[in-house]
């Protein structure tokens, strides 16, 4: 049986799908949609990086803060942010011995199934720790949102120093000029919505995984050692 490859180049979730009735729920109810079948995974990609949504306006993020309800109640808003076409991507870092020598970190992006730009990386700067990777993640997630255009967006994270940092600290920092209570600078500056790590939600579970495979191929000539948080 012939296999086909559909192609979501702007719709909800941009991506290749393998059944119409995927692709159908990334397109149904989306302006603009711009979507196609093809007979193999290759044409499809190119289709998707020729007319994905390219703009020079910066990205704008919409922060939804979440602490204390459900992981149904959750799930549900993100389906809310998806059906009014706001892009939603899970980040996650990870670092196999961190702290101890000979550590290895990486960091995962998931956009959704089959995405093209779901990454899994190993850290390729500074040195191995969980912070870096779970910071890295983010900062590729919003590099890939900048060069897509995308005017919303929301980023789930399960990182408590990412958590502090929008929800706690950033008030401080502002009046602060952005400086640190040490007088130093303030280095990260990111939007975000709260998640808790590893209870089932999918796309969080997804990024870890990514996250996970990026540890595996870090390489320790890869960074140097001169900064560290």
């Amino acid at each position: 049986m012939k296999r086909s490859f559909y192609a979501v180049a702007r719709g909800k979730n941009p991506g290749v799908y393998k059944t119409w009735p995927e692709c159908e729920k990334q397109v149904k109810g989306y302006t603009n949609a711009r979507y196609k079948k093809f007979e193999n995974e290759a044409d499809a990609l190119a289709f998707i990086d020729r007319y994905k949504d390219i703009g020079k306006k910066k990205v704008l993020c919409v922060v939804y803060y979440i602490y204390s309800v459900s992981g149904v109640i959750k799930n549900a808003s993100v389906e809310r942010w998806v059906a009014e076409g706001v892009p939603v991507v899970y980040t996650d870092g990870s670092c196999f011995g961190n702290g101890m020598a000979g550590c290895k970190a990486g960091y995962g992006v998931f956009w959704g199934d089959n995405h093209p730009d779901n990454l899994s990386e190993p850290l390729d700067r500074g040195p191995p720790t969980n912070n870096r990777a779970e910071l890295t993640a983010v900062i590729r997630a919003l590099e890939q949102a900048e060069k897509r255009g995308y005017k919303r967006l929301v980023v789930r994270t399960d990182s408590n120093l990412l958590i502090q940092s929008m929800s706690v600290w950033i008030h401080s920092w502002r009046r602060n000029n952005w400086k640190t209570a040490s007088g130093t600078d303030v280095q990260v500056c990111i939007t975000f919505s709260r998640i808790s790590g590893h209870v089932g939600v999918y796309g969080n579970e997804k990024a870890d995984e990514l996250a996970r495979s990026g540890a595996e191929r870090y390489s320790s000539h890869r960074c140097d050692a001169k900064t560290r948080f």
